[in-house]
This record gives C-alpha cells, sequence and structure tokens, in this order.
C-alpha cells in the first residue's frame, strides 16, 4: 500500500473516529513524494568506481502536519514503514500526540483553490528511469575523452522521476508528476559547470557548457597582471546565486521580517521603500516551465503563483507561508525553493558576450571562500576569491586571486551596477563596483 494512501486513512480516521479520544485531529495535511532516481559519476578520472557506482533507487517520504481536537500542533517527517504491523501508525500517531505544541498562527489549513498549468514534467527523463540510460553513459564517455589531458575530473549525472502528493483535510486531493535532471563536472576542483532543471539537457546547452568550462580551465593556466583600484568586478553566475542566497533570501522571509531579525522592517514593506536601484526587480516565478523552481502547489496547499518581492528598487513584499500570512494579515505568496524560482532582474540588462567587449579592466569571479560566514542582515561582506580570471580590453587574460569587501545591498542600490544574461543559467552575471584587491 502507497505511503500517501496509508496516510490518509490514518488521518481521516483519527478526525473522524479515533482509537483514543486523546488522538482526535482536526485538521491535517501531507505532502509525499515517490521517486525514482538513476545516477552514475566519475571520481579521479575514474568512471563507476567504488565512490560513484552507476545507481539506482527508489523511495517514498513525506511530511506531516497535524492539528489535534485541543487545538496544539504536530509535524514530522515520514517513510515507507518496513513494519507491517496494523499497530505501526498508532504508535506513530501516540508520539506525534507526545510532541506536540501550541502555535494558534499555525493551525490554518487554505481550502482548496484553482491550479495553473506548470510544465513539471520531461517524458525523455522517464525513459531514461525505465531503462533507456544509454545517454547518461555516453555523455560520461564524452566528458572523459574530451578532458584537457592534464585535468583531474570530478562528476555527475542523475535524472529522477517520480509522483508528488499533496493533501489535507480541507479536500485538496492533488497528485501530479515530475522530473529532475542535474549534471555537473570539474577540473582540478577548481573549475566546474553544472546543469539543473525539469528536463534533459539540450546537446547544444551541454557543448556550450563544456566549452566554457575547458576554456575558464585553460585561462586558469596562464597568469594576468594584478588588479587596479578601478577594477570593475564581475560576478559569474553561480556567484550572484550564492550572494543572493546568503543576503537577499533570509531578509525576504516573512518569518524573519516579522521577528525582525531581517535586513528590512515590515514598516519597510507596507511603505515600499527603496532598496535597490530602480532599474532592479525581484521575482519569485513557480510557473516557468520545465526549471527546477516551478511547482503547480506549495507543500501548504497554496497555488503557484508569481510572487513580485521588489519592483523597481521598492519592497513590495516578503514571501509568506502561511503561518506569516496569518500574521501579516494577507494572503501566503509562492515561495522559492531554495535559490530555485528566484529571478533578479535589471532593466538594461544585455547579453554576457556584449557585456564582456565593454569591460576594459575587470575581475571574474567565479568562486569565494567563506561566503556562509558573513553577516546576512548586514549585507556586508569581506572574501577571498582566488582562482578569478583577469578580463583586459574586453578579453579573458589569465588567472588572478583577489579579495573582495563590501556591502551586497549597497551593490544591488548602486546606479552603475548592472547584470548581463547568461544563456546557461537563471541567474546573471552581476557587474560591480565594489572593494577589490590582489589577494
Amino acid at each position: 500500500m502507497k505511503l500517501i494512501a496509508q496516510l490518509e486513512d490514518l488521518l481521516y480516521q483519527s478526525q473522524q473516529s479515533p482509537k483514543k479520544e486523546e488522538l482526535r485531529l482536526s485538521a491535517w495535511r501531507i505532502v509525499v513524494h515517490e521517486s525514482e532516481v538513476v545516477a552514475l559519476g566519475i571520481k579521479d578520472n575514474s568512471p563507476g568506481s567504488v565512490y560513484t557506482p552507476p545507481s539506482y533507487r527508489q523511495g517514498e517520504s513525506g511530511d506531516v502536519f497535524l492539528v489535534w481536537a485541543d487545538g496544539t500542533c504536530s509535524q514530522a517527517m515520514v517513510q515507507l514503514p518496513f513494519s507491517s504491523s496494523p499497530e505501526y501508525w498508532t504508535k506513530q500517531l501516540e508520539q506525534w500526540r507526545q510532541a506536540s505544541y501550541e502555535d494558534p498562527d499555525a493551525v490554518h489549513i487554505p481550502f482548496p483553490e484553482s491550479l495553473p498549468l506548470v510544465a513539471v514534467e520531461d517524458r525523455a527523463i522517464k525513459k531514461i528511469i525505465s531503462g533507456d540510460d544509454k545517454l547518461l553513459f555516453d555523455q560520461v564517455n564524452h566528458w572523459l575523452s574530451d578532458k584537457p589531458s592534464q585535468a583531474k575530473m570530478q562528476g555527475s549525472i542523475q535524472a529522477a522521476w517520480g509522483y508528488r502528493h499533496v493533501r489535507t483535510s480541507t479536500g485538496l486531493a492533488v497528485t501530479y508528476q515530475q522530473s529532475q535532471f542535474m549534471s555537473w563536472f570539474s577540473f582540478d576542483s577548481l573549475i566546474g559547470g553544472g546543469f539543473a532543471k525539469r528536463r534533459l539537457i539540450q546537446p547544444k546547452e551541454q557543448e556550450e557548457l563544456w566549452a566554457q568550462t575547458v576554456n575558464q580551465y585553460e585561462w586558469m593556466q596562464k597568469e594576468a597582471t594584478p588588479v587596479g583600484p578601478k577594477t570593475q568586478v564581475i560576478l559569474a553566475p553561480s556567484m550572484t546565486e550564492d550572494m543572493l542566497r546568503q543576503f537577499v533570501l533570509p531578509s525576504f522571509s516573512g518569518d524573519r521580517v516579522i521577528e525582525g531579525q531581517g535586513a528590512f522592517s515590515k514598516e519597510s514593506f507596507l511603505d515600499h521603500t527603496q532598496v535597490f536601484h530602480e532599474q532592479f526587480s525581484l521575482i519569485i516565478d513557480p510557473l516557468r516551465p520545465l526549471e527546477l523552481g516551478s511547482y503547480l502547489v506549495t507543500p501548504e496547499g497554496v497555488p503557484a503563483n508569481q510572487t513580485v518581492l521588489v519592483q523597481d528598487g521598492q519592497l513590495r513584499t516578503p514571501f509568506l507561508k502561511v503561518k506569516d500570512a496569518v500574521r501579516w494579515g494577507t494572503k501566503p505568496t509562492a515561495v522559492p525553493q531554495g535559490t530555485g524560482g528566484l529571478y533578479l532582474k535589471h532593466q538594461a540588462e544585455v547579453p554576457w558576450v556584449e557585456a564582456l567587449q565593454g569591460i576594459d579592466d575587470g575581475v571574474l569571479v567565479l568562486s569565494v571562500l567563506g561566503l556562509h560566514t558573513q553577516d546576512s542582515v548586514s549585507g556586508s561582506y569581506s572574501l577571498s576569491a582566488p582562482h578569478s580570471l583577469r578580463i583586459l580590453k574586453g578579453q579573458i587574460a589569465g588567472k588572478t586571486d583577489v579579495k573582495l569587501s563590501g556591502n551586497f545591498f549597497a551593490d544591488l542600490a548602486a546606479p552603475n551596477t548592472k547584470t548581463a544574461l547568461s544563456d546557461l543559467d537563471t541567474h546573471p552575471y552581476l557587474i560591480i563596483r565594489t572593494g577589490v584587491q590582489t589577494l
């Protein structure tokens, strides 16, 4: 019997006719994921070694949120049980009851609403899961045959297919199929490339990603001239994503805003305070087809919708889960999947190839050390960025090591900050003026 069916039976019974009165529920919600995953990898130029063998796994797991008859709550992670004992779930229910707590703002379970049409499955991935997996092995062979001869390569490919079930006591019953495809590779653990969406990577995308990464690796073999005080800093798309994750995402979380733990106060949102430059907007958009951050409904049963966090540089709303929306006094919003589904937009954005040609003196930062230690509320940073790429007169000139110091919120508010569109990433290159010096 499927996990979702077991949980539905259990919670319906506990709401209507519990075995013990203290186990009576007044409301509940369930999210269950069924997944099948095929994966293989490369470790130190060796495919399918003891560290990265080809593998197939499947599983069912999820989360339950319970509201007891006395108004207290419980939440727990669940997996398909190995035991077939009829008493298994009764014991689980008793344990959940013992761990109950009071949270009157969290007890609201939304009523069902119409759901959007969002493409979150690629049938080609299901074929891989069904056994037609030659594509994955061919890709690994291509990587190893085409890699720079002196490079030590690591890599991984993973294809996943499954079902997502969302059920609530208010009547929501949604099941839909979804897929994921992720691949990444690196040379000497210094330079790497990756792809993560709900669809297979296209041959042209793979060729461009490979060429970009190989070129970066080859540029790293040449030392370039040091940076100067007027050198522009360009954050690669993966670095833009990391900076958004560290500094921006926490300050737009509804619970942190309400508790006064973010960079912006609730009053700042209500007053639509200007915090970024007027050409910047920040959006959560789970409706884009086949993006990793796209979905039909949140785990709390809220339909996917586009939510504008910042428009023309002004605060509009934090992202609000159900509990936060109750406290805020409004409806729940879309929620990001990490930085998936979060989009930073600049009105004057141009393609990266065009932006690169206009940079006379710059440094392209691919990664930094210690970003997780920086204060997310203040936005200030002081970061070492070894293995960056020097840009001179619109061309990559070679490797350089730099140190960055500045404030990310100030960067996003500066009139000279620009973005450049990447063909391979959902996040842009971010071109900023910040403190930079030779490391």
